[in-house]
Order: structure tokens, then C-alpha cells, then sequence
């Protein structure tokens, strides 16, 4: 506690009155430890929603894993070859009504033979999911060798 102001109490009698405050050096180490801790929360903020998009979209393309093996059972194949992009191509042909939202995420299924397809999902740029041959092999952005979701897993 800092003692500056004098305050006179009588003819000869001076007593220091404390200052009320806090110090710039203070102030400056608070600021100090927000910036740290702000630097540590945000980067671990930002993976952990990373992770959770990653999540939502293996779960909602497991729920289509379902539904493709079972019209593959009625149908005896899973369709013609090609590329169906987008919840209304993918719903159109395998009668899929995924939960969620569904605007922040885009979903592909390929068709690549009688017996076999590939399907991803992307949120971002940067941020997707891809599991090719009926599921055996899903790769992530993260996963060594994997480059794009347009890309096969390695």
C-alpha cells in the first residue's frame, strides 16, 4: 500500500493518507496472464471443433453405410457407377434422411462398381472425412499419406 497524499490533522500533527489503485505494473502483469492463457485456449478451442465436425460427419455417413448395404440387398448392387453429390442426389436414389445440420456439411457418395463404393464428407477446405471400399479403409485429414477428400486413402 502506497502512502502519498498528507492530510493535516491538527496544528502540528501530519498523517499520510493511503492512495487507493492499483499500479501500472499491476495492471500490465493481468493483462500479461490473460494473453497467455487466451493463447493457450484458443488454438485447443479451435481442434476441439475440428474434432467435433470430424465426428459428425463419421457418424452421419455410418448411418448411410446402413441404408446403401441394405438397398444393395434388395437390388442385388448398389446402383449405377458414378457420383452422387449432395443430400438430394445421395436421398433420391437410397431414400437417406440424415438429422443434423445439413447446410454446413456436403456429402459424396461414388459408386465405383457393382459391389463396391466410396462416400466422404466435408465441412471445409480443411476439414473432412472419406471412407473408401464399403467402409474398410477411412482416412482424415490428419492421417499420413491421406491429401484430399477427393483423394483415395492411402
Amino acid at each position: 500500500m502506497a502512502f502519498s497524499a498528507i492530510q493535516h490533522i491538527g496544528p502540528y500533527m501530519v498523517a499520510a493518507r493511503p492512495v487507493k489503485g492499483f499500479s501500472l505494473i499491476e495492471l500490465m502483469i493481468v493483462v500479461a496472464i490473460i494473453f497467455i492463457l487466451t493463447a493457450i485456449a484458443i488454438p485447443a478451442y479451435n481442434g476441439y471443433m475440428r474434432e467435433s465436425h470430424m465426428t459428425t460427419m463419421r457418424s452421419t455417413i455410418n448411418g448411410l453405410r446402413t441404408i446403401m448395404e441394405d438397398f444393395r440387398l434388395e437390388n442385388g448392387n448398389y446402383g449405377a457407377t458414378g457420383n452422387l453429390a449432395g443430400v438430394a442426389a445421395i436421398d433420391g436414389r437410397y431414400d437417406w434422411d440424415p438429422s443434423g445440420n445439413l447446410g454446413a456439411y456436403t456429402y459424396t457418395v461414388s459408386v465405383t462398381g457393382t459391389n463396391s463404393y466410396d462416400v466422404w464428407g466435408s465441412y471445409n477446405a480443411g476439414i473432412w472425412v472419406r471412407c473408401d471400399d464399403r467402409f474398410s479403409n477411412c482416412c482424415y485429414p490428419d492421417t499420413p499419406g491421406a491429401t484430399a477428400v477427393t483423394s483415395a486413402c492411402p
